[in-house]
């Protein structure tokens, strides 16, 4: 493939991307509003308070929508396609029915609202100039076209490793503890000439493996980005390079900093450091920041990607262009990018990482050991999705679920005889919500709680953010406010990279036609390996008893399906009674 030919392709996806988020975006503002409020897709607010020029306070009603920190809403009157007075405004905290909302100019924005009842629809922005502008300069490069796109294309030699500097970090690492996977992990990050790729299954220490990385380059002058699809990520593996030592900041919005270490300083811009060394620091920051004023000035030695497996070749490209070495970060046996433009059983991967690791295999590793899972919970993933090369290891490797009381209720499920329990749903005909379920659940986690376990070792993971509004709601019924604040309730999107002790699969739908329209949703694998990949010592799913011969016209679909048989038949089944 020319260059001309590789732009043009990764223009188009673009372009179709936009799109496909413009018209789903429009087919849920046409909705009627009576309909959005009772499914979730709208929020209603009683009044809203601007706090700053930036900042909007809005106190909700009684009814929960799906919407979550993070997304991005418009606000209207009523009809969002006519009355839109606010646009682009983000979630930035969730407190006691109230969101905290910020945008730009929103002082300005706000002068048309009148007081009173207004809702939030979904919203999104025109990314296409960031990756135009990205686009333009790679083809324009002598990085571009000698190092990226070649690279891309699998047509660049990357065999080719610093052995000197590989030993030197890989001793680092043995000296300092790491496992010899992680040892390898850190040499090929440090010494690869071109790209590194290490795949770090749940549990495998990759956020650990960053941090050596980054301080080894840094010790040695280079200046480093780490970067990847959220702010979330990004100040998870700052944290750690935080951790060693190792000159870092955060380069973006004020808004940007939850769950970031204190002692890491965050500027607008990445001028704004004005201490920052010469040579060997790193910056924390999202692609499109270098493309704005934030960092468009600055050129790297070396990218970090995390959570490289949900970054689109477009958006990798966009942070390396630059570089002119790339280290990157995940694990495509969870969870792809999000494309709306393009089938989930399409078989051509649009996650850099995936298309790397395939093209790219002479400077990729796997981390092979997971400290998280214990034995019995590790052994059906490691079959089904790591070609049995994942192994429990360290204190986690036998411990079992123990409860400081004994239950009087749910005793074999919550046993530490079996760390590995399924429940067939006892919803009928369910979709998105299962009440039965949802009672089922609140009932498990109030015996546990009763037991003296942590509320902070549970989670419960959904597909459906329907399923997990219920759940919320049910629990904070028979809930302290603190405990519920503690327990972990969200879709899988939200769950990776999170682990507890505990974790409850709540998979919802019954409907057997329902399932069967939705399977590449419901039985993707990658979403079912995160799910089941988040305990340490104990999973219960609650979920469809599919019976074997569930048939499927796709043999990809029937293929998945099969997993998730097998998964379920690999549990221990309580009886009745037990529950």
């Amino acid at each position: 493939m020319n260059v001309k030919t590789q732009l043009d392709a990764l223009r188009d996806f673009v372009q179709t991307e936009q799109e496909a988020n413009l018209n789903q975006l429009l087919n849920i503002w046409e909705k009627p509003l009576a309909g959005k409020l009772a499914s979730g897709e709208t929020q209603t607010f009683s009044h809203l308070e601007l706090i700053s020029k930036d900042t909007l306070i809005a106190t909700l009603t009684a009814e929960e929508s799906r919407f979550r920190e993070g997304d991005m809403l418009c606000l209207h009157t009523g009809d969002p396609c006519e009355n839109t007075f606010v646009r682009q405004v983000t979630i930035d905290e969730e407190d006691n029915r109230k969101w905290i909302l910020s945008g730009k100019d929103l002082q300005q924005q706000i002068q048309s609202y009148r007081g009173g009842v207004c809702y939030a629809d979904a919203d999104s922005m025109d990314l296409t100039p960031f990756f135009d502008k990205a686009l333009t300069e790679i083809a324009a490069s002598s990085i571009g076209k000698e190092i990226i796109l070649p690279l891309l294309a699998g047509q660049l030699d990357v065999g080719f490793c610093y052995m000197d500097n590989y030993d030197s970090a890989a001793d680092l690492a043995e000296s300092m503890g790491f496992n010899e996977g992680q040892q390898e992990a850190v040499g090929y990050g440090v010494a690869a000439r071109y790209v590194a790729c290490i795949q770090g299954p749940p549990g495998t220490g990759k956020t650990k493996v960053i941090g050596l990385i980054a301080k080894i380059l840094v010790d040695e002058g280079q200046n480093v980005l780490l970067t990847s699809h959220t702010h979330m990520a990004i100040n998870n593996a700052l944290n750690k390079i935080h951790h060693e030592n190792v000159p870092v900041v955060k380069v973006g919005a004020t808004t940007s900093r939850k769950a970031l270490n204190p002692n890491i300083k965050l500027f607008a811009q990445g001028n704004d450091w004005h201490d920052r060394p010469e040579q060997g620091y790193v910056i924390g920051a999202t692609p499109f920041a270098t493309c704005t004023k934030r960092l468009e000035n600055f050129e790297f030695d070396t990218v970090i990607f995390d959570e490289a497996s949900q970054i689109t070749v477009p958006l990798a490209v966009m942070a390396m262009r630059k570089a002119r070495r790339f280290v990157f970060v995940g694990d495509h046996q969870q969870l792809p990018p999000v494309v709306l433009s393009k089938s989930i059983l399409d078989k051509e991967s649009y996650s850099v990482f995936a298309q790397l690791i395939e093209k790219n295999n002479k400077t990729s590793v796997m981390l092979g050991e997971t400290y998280r899972m214990n034995q019995w919970l590790t052994t059906w993933p490691s079959d089904n999705s790591y070609h049995s090369k994942l192994s429990s290891v360290g204190s986690n490797q036998q411990r079992t679920f123990d409860l400081p009381i004994k239950p009087t209720s749910f005793k074999t499920i919550l046993s530490n005889e079996h760390s590995l329990v399924y429940i067939p749903s006892p919803g009928v005909a369910c979709k998105t919500l299962n009440i039965a379920e949802a009672e089922l659940i609140s009932n498990i986690v109030k015996i546990v709680l009763e037991c003296k376990m942590e509320s902070s070792d549970i989670g419960i993971v959904t597909p459906f953010r329907n399923q997990a509004r219920r759940l919320k709601t049910l629990l904070a019924k028979k809930l302290s406010k603190h405990n519920m604040q503690q327990i972990v309730i969200d879709t899988v999107e939200r769950m990776q990279g999170q682990e507890r002790e505990l974790i409850i699969l709540s998979l919802c739908a019954t409907d057997l036609l329902f399932i069967r329209n939705i399977a590449p949703f419901f039985f993707q694998p990658q979403r079912l390996n995160v799910a089941i990949t988040r305990p340490m010592t104990k999973l219960i799913i609650i979920g469809p008893d599919i019976e074997n011969d569930f048939i499927d016209d796709d043999e990809q679909i029937m293929c998945w399906i099969k997993r998730y048989l097998s998964l379920i038949n690999q549990a221990y089944r309580p009886n009745i009674g037990d529950l």
